[in-house]
């Protein structure tokens, strides 16, 4: 009987081993699937543009170059769009936090009447929104078209990120701890900002995160919204330059200019998008440790 046991258990160990291989190069190829591309781009930045066309750019740059990266940085309208991206990012994140983590943290508390209800709403808006069209009017007739309040204010409402947060209250701040400290004549804001907040690095640093990244990437909304070129965003200018490149290419009908402006786009097109992830790659390395934590705690209790 006992060496019956024996064998049912190193069948099913050995069976364990062959899923865990298994998973393992199922996830190894995924991983190579997902990092490849953005290898590649980092690599093409780098390599000339001859190579790049010839598709001897595979794993290692080839004719190193860094002619894209001096084009990119004597464009003065790249340095405009990052100054205008990075105090959008700052003043929306922060924007962002101010509305956000309050909101989340008041919906988590079941002594708010209706809170049910309200959490029901802003659900709702997920799925349905008032439109482009009334979206735009709205703002043009607040006079917010061509301001860099349109890419704070009407964004600053992020129901994902809500439910993030309600959900992290929920399970990390118990109703008993506040009713503590309000024996000893703690209020609820004080509560909030003196308790809640620093129980809290992993929520707010995965909240910044998703901030940081959706007003960096903004676009759809900058084109709409910012009309004077001073007020572009790096995603804009480089949409600019992209575009520009391509009407030269369709002006020219010469042989060898024509050459050389595809040259020149392939130069580019590699650098500028390098340029423009560098302040997220900066960031993500402070957040990293917090990352898998806050997702688990939305998706858990979500």
């Amino acid at each position: 009987m006992r060496e019956g046991v024996d064998d049912f258990m190193k069948k099913k160990k050995s069976g364990e081993k062959v899923f865990d291989y298994t998973v393992n190069i199922i996830l190894i190829i995924v991983a190579v699937v997902c990092i490849y591309p953005l290898w590649y781009v980092l690599i093409a930045s780098f390599s000339s543009p001859t190579a790049i066309a010839s598709g001897e750019v595979i794993l290692w740059p080839k004719g190193f170059t860094l002619d894209g990266y001096t084009r990119v940085i004597e464009n003065k309208n790249i340095w405009i769009g990052y100054r205008n991206s990075i105090l959008y990012t700052i003043a929306g994140t922060a924007v962002d936090f101010l509305i956000q983590i309050p909101v989340a943290y008041a919906l988590s508390r079941k002594s708010l009447p209706g809170h049910r209800i309200i959490m029901a709403l802003f659900v709702f808006t997920m799925y349905f929104s008032g439109g482009i069209i009334p979206k735009y009017l709205l703002l043009n007739s607040l006079h917010m078209i061509n301001s860099p309040i349109a890419l704070i204010i009407p964004s600053c409402v992020n129901v994902f990120n809500i439910i993030i947060a309600k959900s992290f209250f929920e399970g990390s701040v118990p109703d008993s701890l506040y009713d503590a400290a309000r024996i000893d004549g703690c209020g609820y804001t004080r509560f909030f900002a003196r308790i809640v907040l620093p129980l809290s690095p992993a929520l707010l640093a995965i909240i910044a995160l998703y901030c940081i990244q959706r007003h960096w990437n903004v676009f759809l909304d900058a084109e709409m919204y910012m009309i004077d070129s001073k007020y572009y965003t790096l995603q804009q200018v480089i949409r600019n330059i992209t575009a520009k490149l391509d009407a030269n290419l369709m002006e020219v009908m010469e042989g060898t200019e024509l050459m050389r402006m595809m040259q020149e786009k392939q130069l580019l097109k590699y650098s500028v998008v390098v340029v423009s992830v560098v302040p997220l790659v900066i960031i993500y390395p402070f957040v990293q440790k917090f990352f898998v934590r806050g997702v688990m705690v939305g998706a858990v209790k979500g």
